[in-house]
């Protein structure tokens, strides 16, 4: 069992949807008025390059003819990346879990080194890494051989990849800590059933104690239709971020989930695929995202403003010849 993000562009290649006439239309925010530093992957030249926008100004923080890099996180000290890299693939050039090797570089892309290799640990895939709020630890999921066969778990390692920790039995994918690390939330199945119909995948909650590096009370925070994937808490811990789509995946909304309240509701409803590896801007005024029209443009990156819902694009292809994915952004 394998229920995971595919890749959009499959979908979309075989889906007969088209874009209604009624979507928002977002402006476009020049990049020099951007205050925040971006990273994301691109592919101009066929592979997932590692960029970076700062000031309006482009650069490329890692590059490699043979490997696409992608999902980009910053280290709270601001000092280290976090990245992804795996074999250029022309039908898969992201996401690539079961291929996928966890890297650390410095921020500016120098001593690039694998922390954990493709297989490592006896895992079939990995992914979705994020650091802890002192950058000691690293929580991500991986494909371990279970008595059941094949499941994803959340793990832990410490900061060089290195002791892993199986954290729970539940199914988990899409895994994030809290601002301040008292819980962890992922994307699973509601009481650990798990199931082939996708759009039971739910926003869960579990607390976690960093001390002894363990997780209990692991809770469905949400009980929606949705297909839901990729949670972010706000840098105040207060909302939670995520992306809810159809069970294909090609029409996903951004949801938000109230901590104190406990309750959700739509952020950004319109025809587009919306979300990937979101993130807040450090304020905590904007969300940015990817998003893919379908039929009309590759991935562009966006921003929503979260109390007034303008949507702003960042950056987008004048020739709509290549995409923009992931983007990770810091101060």
């Amino acid at each position: 069992m394998r229920p995971i993000k595919e890749l959009l562009y499959l979908f979309f290649c075989v889906l007969a949807i088209s874009c209604s006439d009624d979507a928002p239309i977002d402006s476009i925010d020049s990049p020099e008025t951007i205050e925040d530093t971006i990273l994301y992957s691109k592919n101009p030249n066929g592979h997932n390059e590692l960029y970076r926008l700062q000031n309006g100004i482009e650069s490329v923080v890692l590059s490699d003819e043979s490997y696409d890099f992608w999902w980009p996180k910053v280290s709270p000290d601001r000092t280290k990346i976090l990245v992804y890299r795996s074999a250029v693939n022309p039908d898969k050039n992201h996401d690539d879990y079961p291929n996928a090797e966890l890297m650390l570089v410095n921020i500016d892309g120098s001593n690039p080194q694998v922390l954990i290799a493709k297989n490592e640990n006896g895992w079939n895939a990995q992914g979705v890494c994020r650091w802890n709020k002192d950058g000691s630890k690293i929580l991500m999921c991986a494909e371990v051989e279970t008595e059941s066969g094949l499941q994803w778990r959340l793990i832990t390692t410490d900061n060089t990849g290195k002791n892993p920790k199986i954290l729970s039995d539940h199914w988990a994918i899409d895994c994030n800590f809290s601002a301040d690390n008292s819980s962890v939330v992922f994307m699973g199945f509601t009481d650990n059933m798990l199931s082939f119909d996708l759009t039971e995948l739910e926003l869960q909650q579990a607390d976690y104690d960093a001390i002894n590096d363990t997780v209990t009370n692991i809770t469905a925070l949400t009980q929606n239709q949705s297909r839901d994937h990729d949670p972010a808490f706000s840098p105040d811990g207060r909302k939670v971020v995520f992306s809810g789509g159809n069970a294909a995946y090609s029409d996903v909304d951004l949801m938000l989930y109230d901590m104190q309240s406990n309750q959700e509701w739509i952020l950004l409803n319109d025809a587009n695929a919306n979300g990937g590896s979101m993130c807040w801007s450090p304020n905590g005024e904007y969300v940015y995202f990817h998003s893919l029209e379908v039929f009309k443009s590759p991935f562009r990156i966006k921003r929503i403003h979260v109390d007034t819902k303008k949507v702003e694009t960042v950056l987008e292809t004048v020739n709509d010849d290549f995409g923009f994915i992931h983007p990770e952004v810091y101060q």
